[in-house]
């Protein structure tokens, strides 16, 4: 009995960590992904531009190429966000890029929780 007991509490836990991993990729629907470098008046970085329809969702920072940069209500316009990802710059005074080892993807925020999805983001060549 407690041999079975166990079995089932083992296969509950794992279907539930399956059915919350496969749930946690799928919410947000990204769309129109891009990113391109630039290189212009002492600052190099990236534009950043996704579309993104879920309202309930709110994006609170990318990660592009190693870089973090938090996206505030500024950066979207419509369904469309555009965030500038600063790499380097002697335009703004002891700015420090915050870098994480993460791949290319979005933070956003549901129900007060912070959640990371993977983006592969399309490069655009100058």
């Amino acid at each position: 009995m407690k041999n079975i007991t166990s079995k089932t509490i083992y296969i509950l836990l794992s279907f539930g960590c399956f059915f919350l991993s496969s749930c946690s990729k799928q919410l947000l629907d990204i769309k129109n992904q891009t990113y391109q470098s630039y290189n212009r008046n002492s600052e190099k970085g990236y534009v950043v531009n996704f579309e993104l329809n879920n309202t309930v969702i709110i994006p609170k920072s990318i990660v592009i190429n190693g870089i973090v940069q938090n996206i505030s209500i500024e950066n979207k316009m419509g369904n469309t966000y555009q965030v500038n990802v600063i790499a380097q710059t002697a335009l703004i005074h002891n700015y420090q890029v915050k870098l994480e080892e993460k791949e290319n993807g979005i933070y956003f925020e549901k129900d007060s929780q912070l959640f990371f999805q993977p983006v592969k983001f399309k490069l655009i060549k100058n």
